[in-house]
């Protein structure tokens, strides 16, 4: 066996046995990617702070996800059995919250005072709003919560945040498997046109797959073990550019193999050659490629640093073509374009690029101003805002984006990514000044016209509680300070009414000390009067004088009927005289109380006037009472202590302060769309505002974040934006110094890297017609325009170098002869090689990813432009730079 073979018969079975231990350690991509390929923005910036607050906040809720169940009954309202089902199933998900995970709920059953916000206003959708641990996977956490939230006769679903951005993960792996699937059918087809053998293709499909699944299985370890950098779209595109540049290198390479052959050279001369020739081609477009890529590893953004994987696939797919393939070149020799027997008869010129680099060639300014005509114009319109709606990249019957929508419809647009406002502090919260001043910021900012609903500690409702401001405080007293001015206006007009009369005390205590006298009189002539033996002895007396005497027993009985008559006297005299003597004590304390009264006179009038004017100083201060009531001032929240540390208040309280009552947050529902560029202005606006509502306060020097959606995107257009431009320069700064050492000249890469943007501002403007007018969609997605500055820029100069490449080896004198030839040779190539790897990025389109379409489509038009003014700008640029070496002669030769 030839030496040469043997020698890569030893390297196909390392390759063989790199690809079984690539197989054998390639990690789980799905929980990596779902692990470790979301969206990283920097700790310092807000959307982050505000995270770190969560993770952090207590009551068993910390680090935890925002997931909403959503329950519909299309557009009638949810009747009272749904209701009861619903209800019934709540209860079940709290009942085994263990095993969803569910750390806290919150519903129109046990939070009765949020049904505004839960419940939409035409009773049809009922929202569900659950705090879930993080234990599980986001994929698993969603199938759990759908099987356990599911009730029969309502339509139910599981959507936030974390739950579409998720979904999209699983469409984009989805995506992938369409993708590679495509893509291999059409290179396929498209091998077998170009090379008219079914063995080419299959050789050059095998090397590809061979780097595609080691450098996978490379760029995956490094993720699980050394942190290195992924995101959703890592994969995805490892795939069509190691299967673009791929078939391309290979291309380039079969080429000048069949031209060997064709020109006599045995199988191993033919490899021999062929690896010299087009693998310098090849190395020097897989180093300029290297390079742009290897520029992302510089980028902050998660997003674009994860682009860093594709320069990782790069390098091994420059070892397994450039040692693979001379494995099977050498050993297949011409069986690799079986059942093509003449090599040579294909005609190895392209028409179109020789035409047109020849008469660039010919007018060159002309044609220089023809293109820019063409393409400034489109250029100039640019390709409008950028949509940051993640959403958009979920096609509409995915579940989780179904139920973004009937959220959408029957609420505010906000209700399901609401954004929450974070105030961290350094003392307890639980105070009247803080609380005043958290109200304050929550009343501030429901005034927002962008803004739906708010709710914090003091308005857990999301609106204020009347009991809690000085109006309604106010009320209260006033009320009771009326009452009081009633009683002291009764006091003083009895006091008014009722004056004392000292004179007349004075002559009623000398009425009654007569009248005690009289009757002392009274009874001592009572006294005086005669006993009843003298009084019987006196009738005899008389009986006897006119003859007619009392005998014994009439003389007993009037004798017995005097003593009872004189006894009977006896006790009304002690009477008589007891009376006398009360009589005349009654005149005695008369007099002396007249006298008393008579000075106590003095002393009441003094207390009148006082009252007058207690009673004057009462309506004063109701009427200043009033007046706060009915002012601004009346607006004051003021919440008592033993409210404050009361049951009701606990629940607020435990919703809406941390755990160690230093931190507290206020949810903010948007009535705008979450994801929209107005949303992101108005949550900086929000931040920028609770900060300066808080100045001059004990909150002064508070941490304020905002966490959210809307947040999210803003933190991630801005740490986007600036990274773009930044990773954008060292990539063409990097690309420009490869350019320079590949065609050995400082101003053929300035027209190369030219060339390119022309191309990609171009394709990022026909992009935009094109998903207004065809996809429905009137913005690019925020990441489209780097991906295809990625795309365009980093494969576009493999066929520049190509081109360039061929040039410095064409025979001759005259540079615009060469050109012209270099354009006609190296036309076919890279035409089949623009088809190509057009196609595999045509391959993204049936993914269902509005980001991987429009990418697809800036790349396509992007190639598109690039092949056609490629031969153009260049050709015209060699022309104007080097001038004919005949007419520069002649010139020389007149002088």
């Amino acid at each position: 066996m030839n030496k040469f073979v043997k020698k890569y018969s030893g390297i196909a079975l390392l390759w063989l046995i790199a690809v079984l231990a690539a197989i054998l350690f390639l990690p789980n991509i799905g929980s990596l990617e779902a692990e470790k390929g979301q969206t990283k923005i920097p700790a310092n910036m807000q959307s982050q702070v505000a995270n770190n607050m969560q993770k952090h906040w207590g009551h068993h809720i910390s680090n935890t996800r925002q997931v909403v169940l959503v329950y519909n009954n299309g557009e009638q309202p949810i009747t009272k059995a749904q209701q009861q089902r619903i209800d019934q199933r709540i209860r079940h998900l709290e009942k085994n919250s263990d095993h969803y995970g569910i750390k806290s709920v919150t519903s129109i059953t046990n939070t009765p005072v949020a049904k505004k916000q839960l419940l939409s206003k035409d009773k049809s959708t009922e929202i569900v709003q659950l705090n879930v641990s993080k234990r599980d996977s986001v994929e698993t956490m969603n199938q759990k919560l759908k099987s356990g939230g599911k009730v029969s006769g309502v339509r139910s679903y599981v959507t936030g945040a974390d739950v579409l951005n998720d979904d999209m993960r699983l469409s984009m792996v989805d995506g992938i498997k369409k993708t590679e699937i495509i893509a291999t059918i059409f290179i396929l087809i498209v091998l077998i046109i170009v090379f008219r053998s079914p063995i080419v293709p299959l050789v050059s499909l095998l090397t590809v797959g061979v780097s595609f699944i080691v450098s996978l299985s490379v760029v995956m370890n490094l993720v699980k073990y050394f942190n290195f950098p992924l995101s959703n779209f890592t994969q995805v595109f490892i795939v069509v550019v190691l299967f673009g540049i791929g078939t391309d290198y290979n291309i380039l390479l079969y080429d000048q193999f069949k031209e060997n052959l064709a020109n006599g050279m045995d199988r191993v001369q033919a490899t021999v050659s062929a690896r010299k020739l087009a693998g310098r081609t090849i190395l020097d477009s897989g180093i300029s490629v290297l390079i742009g890529f290897a520029a992302l590893g510089l980028a902050n953004f998660s997003v674009y640093r994860s682009g860093f994987a594709v320069a990782v696939g790069v390098v091994v797919l420059l070892l397994v073509l450039l040692t693979l393939n001379p494995f099977f070149m050498s050993v297949l020799g011409a069986k690799m374009y079986w059942p093509n027997k003449n090599l040579a008869e294909q005609d190895q010129n392209s028409r179109l690029w020789g035409w047109l680099s020849k008469h660039s060639v010919q007018f060159a300014v002309p044609a220089v101003i023809v293109v820019l005509a063409v393409l400034l114009p489109i250029i100039s319109f640019g390709h409008g805002n950028l949509s940051y709606d993640s959403a958009v990249e979920l096609s509409n019957s995915v579940p989780s984006k179904q139920g973004l929508n009937v959220v959408e419809k029957h609420f505010s647009k906000g209700t399901a990514e609401p954004s929450t406002i974070y105030i961290k502090s350094d003392h307890s919260l639980k105070n009247q000044a803080d609380l005043m001043k958290i109200d304050q910021v929550t009343n501030q900012l429901r005034s927002r016209k962008d803004v739906a609903t708010v709710a914090s500690v003091t308005q857990p409702s999301g609106q204020p509680i009347k009991q809690l401001y000085l109006n309604d405080q106010l009320q209260t007293l006033t009320g009771k300070m009326n009452q009081a001015g009633q009683g002291l206006q009764q006091i003083q007009a009895g006091g008014n009414g009722q004056g004392f009369n000292a004179d007349q005390l004075k002559a009623i205590g000398e009425s009654a000390q007569a009248i005690g006298q009289k009757l002392q009189t009274i009874q001592a002539t009572a006294g005086n009067q005669m006993t009843g033996d003298q009084v019987v002895a006196a009738m005899q007396q008389k009986a006897t004088s006119m003859g007619s005497p009392l005998n014994q027993a009439q003389l007993q009985i009037i004798g017995g009927a005097l003593q009872q008559a004189q006894a009977s006297q006896s006790n009304v005299s002690g009477q008589l005289n007891g009376i006398a003597s009360d009589t005349q004590n009654i005149g005695n304390n008369a007099q002396a109380l007249g006298e008393q009264l008579k000075a106590l006179q003095a002393q009441t009038e003094k207390a009148q006037q006082g009252l007058s004017q207690i009673s004057g100083g009462v309506g004063q201060a109701n009427n200043y009472l009033a007046s706060v009531q009915g002012s601004a001032a009346g607006q004051t929240f003021f919440i008592p202590e033993q409210v404050m540390n009361s049951d009701q208040f606990k629940q607020a309280v435990n919703n809406y302060l941390s755990g160690n009552e230093k931190t507290t947050k206020i949810v903010v529902v948007l009535n705008q769309n979450p994801s929209s560029a107005k949303a992101m202005k108005t949550v900086n606006d929000i931040q920028n505002q609770v900060k300066q509502n808080l100045k001059g306060s004990d909150l002064d020097k508070a941490t304020v974040a905002v966490n959210g959606q809307s947040a999210l995107i803003s933190d991630t257009q801005t740490i986007a934006s600036g990274d773009f431009f930044r990773t954008a320069v060292i990539m063409l700064i990097g690309i420009l110094v490869a350019l320079i050492f590949v065609t050995r000249s400082i101003l053929q890469p300035l027209y190369i890297e030219g060339t390119l943007l022309l191309a990609y501002f171009a394709s990022l403007t026909v992009t935009h017609w094109i998903s207004s007018l065809v996809l429905g969609h009137p913005m690019l997605t925020w990441n489209t325009p780097f991906f295809a500055f990625i795309m365009i820029i980093a494969l576009g100069v493999d066929y520049s170098i190509f081109l360039m490449r061929k040039y410095q080896t064409v025979p001759g004198a005259n540079p615009a002869e060469r050109i012209i030839e270099s354009s006609k040779f190296i036309g076919v190539v890279v035409l089949s090689a623009a088809l190509i790897l057009g196609g595999t990025f045509a391959a993204l389109m049936p993914s269902g990813v509005l980001t991987l379409i429009q990418v697809a489509i800036a790349v396509i038009v992007g190639l598109l432009i690039l092949v056609i003014i490629l031969p153009i700008l260049m050709s015209a640029a060699v022309k104007l730079t080097y001038p004919d070496p005949e007419k520069a002669t002649e010139a020389a030769e007149g002088e």
